[in-house]
C-alpha cells in the first residue's frame, strides 16, 4: 500500500514539475492544399450520382488530378493520377471509401477563367468501363460567391472536421455550355440547380478556383506540446500560437497566403495547471481568411495525469455576400448552415506520455 501510495506521489510529482516546463493543447490545425475542383450531379443514374475531378499542385498532396466518384449506394470511388497522394488516415467521405486506384486520365484538362470552367477528363473505372465528362462554358457571373461546401454533412465516420469554403466560387450556366458526360454505353443526364444565377438558369453543378480547405483535430495522436511563456508567439509543428498571461489565445497556420486560425475567447488554459475534478470550459471560433465560419466550445476535465477532452461545435456557419436567392436556398435547406454543429470530439490527454488517447469524432 506504501509503495502504490509513493508511487502515485512520484507520479503527481512529475506531472507538477512539467507543468511548469511544457503546455499541452488539445487542438490542432490541418490545412489540405487543393488547386480547384468541380462537383457535377447527375439524374437518375443506376451507380453514379455525381463526379467531383480535384486539381492539385503542392508539396502535400502532389501534382495532378483526383477524382471522386460518388455512387448510388453512398459509397465513393477514388481515381488519381500517379504522383497524387491520398491520405488514409484522414481521408473519409460519404459512407466510405470503396476503391482507392491509379488511372491514366486522359485528356486532364481542367481549367477556370473569366468565361467560367473548361473541364474534359476521361478515365476507366473499375467496371472496365471508360468514364469521361465535358464541360465548357462560354461565359459566367463576373462576380463570384464564397461558399462553405457542405461535404462534412455526408461524412458518416469522420476522421477530422473538415471545412472547405470555396473561394471564386460559382455554378455552370446551362446557356451556351457545352455539358457532356458518359459511362461506357450510358449517358449521364445533368441535374439542374432550382435557383437562377444572375437571372440565367444552371445545372447542379458548382466549382471553385480557390478553395481553402481547413481541418480540426486529423488523426491526433498527441496534444500539441510546446514550452510556455507568458506572451509572445510560438511556432510549433508548423502552426502559430498567440500567447497571453500564460494562456493560449489564438493558433493559426498559413500555407501559401491561405490562412485558417482558431480564436479563444478566454484563452485556452494550459492543461498540466487545471485543478483536479473541476471542469474547464472554454469559447472558441474558427476562421478561413479571418471569415468566422464556425465555433463552439471545449471542456477539460482532468484527473490525476488524465485530462478528459470534449470539444463541442455549437455554432452554425452564416453566410456573407450571398445573392438573396441563395441566402434563402441555404436557409429553407437549414444542412447548409448546421451540419457543422452535428460534429464533436472526445479524447483524453496523458499528459505524463503525452499522448491523446481515444481521440476521435463523432457525429450527433
Amino acid at each position: 500500500m506504501k509503495d502504490f501510495k509513493e508511487e502515485r506521489l512520484n507520479m503527481a510529482s512529475k506531472v507538477s514539475h512539467s507543468s511548469l516546463i511544457k503546455c499541452a493543447i488539445p487542438f490542432k490545425l490541418g490545412i489540405e492544399p487543393m488547386k480547384r475542383l468541380l462537383i457535377a450531379d447527375f439524374q437518375n443514374d443506376s451507380a453514379y450520382v455525381s463526379i467531383e475531378p480535384q486539381l492539385f499542385d503542392d508539396e502535400i498532396n502532389g501534382k495532378g488530378l483526383r477524382i471522386l466518384v460518388y455512387r448510388t449506394d453512398k459509397m465513393v470511388d477514388v481515381y488519381h493520377q500517379k504522383g497524387v497522394k491520398v491520405d488514409m488516415e484522414t481521408f473519409s467521405i460519404g459512407d466510405g471509401i470503396g476503391i482507392i486506384k491509379e488511372a491514366t486520365i486522359e485528356p486532364n484538362i481542367f481549367e477556370i477563367d473569366k468565361d467560367g470552367i473548361n473541364l474534359h477528363v476521361a478515365f476507366t473505372d473499375k467496371n472496365g468501363d471508360v468514364v469521361e465528362m465535358k464541360i465548357k462554358e462560354s461565359g459566367t457571373s463576373k462576380k463570384r460567391m464564397k461558399f462553405l461546401a457542405p461535404v462534412g454533412n455526408d461524412i458518416k465516420h469522420p476522421k477530422q472536421l473538415f471545412l472547405a469554403f470555396m473561394e471564386d466560387f460559382d455554378f455552370v450556366l446551362r446557356k451556351g455550355t457545352v455539358f457532356y458526360a458518359r459511362v461506357g454505353d450510358r449517358d449521364l443526364k445533368p441535374s439542374f440547380f432550382p435557383l437562377s444565377r444572375n437571372g440565367e438558369k444552371v445545372f447542379f453543378a458548382r466549382y471553385s478556383n480557390s478553395p481553402v480547405v481547413g481541418t480540426i483535430n486529423p488523426a491526433v495522436k498527441s496534444p500539441l506540446m510546446f514550452q510556455p511563456k507568458k506572451s509572445g508567439l510560438v511556432e510549433v509543428e508548423g502552426m502559430s500560437l498567440q500567447l497571453q498571461n500564460g494562456k493560449v489565445n489564438s493558433m493559426s497556420r498559413n500555407y501559401k497566403g491561405k490562412n485558417i486560425s482558431i480564436e479563444f475567447s478566454k484563452g485556452m488554459a494550459n492543461p498540466y495547471e487545471l485543478q483536479d475534478g473541476i471542469k474547464y470550459t472554454g469559447r472558441w471560433i474558427y476562421k478561413i481568411d479571418n471569415q468566422i465560419i464556425t465555433g463552439g466550445n471545449s471542456v477539460l476535465l482532468k484527473t490525476g495525469n488524465k485530462v478528459d477532452v470534449r470539444i463541442n461545435v455549437t455554432q452554425k456557419w452564416i453566410p456573407q455576400n450571398l445573392p438573396l436567392s441563395f441566402q434563402l436556398f441555404t436557409l429553407f435547406v437549414n444542412s447548409f448552415r448546421n451540419w457543422p454543429t452535428t460534429y464533436y470530439w472526445k479524447g483524453k490527454v496523458d499528459l505524463l506520455n503525452e499522448t491523446v488517447l481515444d481521440g476521435q469524432w463523432f457525429r450527433r
